[in-house]
């Protein structure tokens, strides 16, 4: 089951992004780790193959980055413990993007310093 992402994110001081925007900018491919809080803003059905499938659109109401290696490291571990119990390993094509944390290699993570850990 899909779900959509709605376009608009709460302005930079809601959102944390400013945090990380510069970050960003000079290292558009690092992972950045955050904590989100969402909603759902509707639910569109649509009809495939006679059957009425709902599809939620969610808002982003916050996005606060963790610009700490460790505990950005430590939320990305947590995160990869719930997605296998909501998904065993065995049953899904790894690696996931953003959740190959094998001992720890293929994750670098950039401080707001530029500092990696990896």
């Amino acid at each position: 089951m899909g779900a959509k992402i709605k376009q608009t994110l709460p302005p930079y001081e809601v959102n944390g992004l400013s945090e990380i925007r510069q970050q960003m900018l000079e290292y558009p491919e690092g992972q950045h780790v955050a904590i989100v809080v969402l909603d759902c803003v509707s639910i569109k059905h649509d009809v495939v193959e006679g059957d009425l499938i709902p599809t939620p659109t969610i808002r982003i109401l916050r996005i606060e980055p963790e610009t700490d290696p460790d505990e950005a490291a430590r939320l990305l571990a947590h995160a990869k413990r719930l997605t296998d119990k909501r998904i065993p390993p065995p049953t899904r094509p790894d690696p996931l993007p953003g959740m190959d944390l094998r001992d720890g290699a293929g994750v670098h993570l950039t401080s707001v310093g530029g500092g990696q850990r990896g």
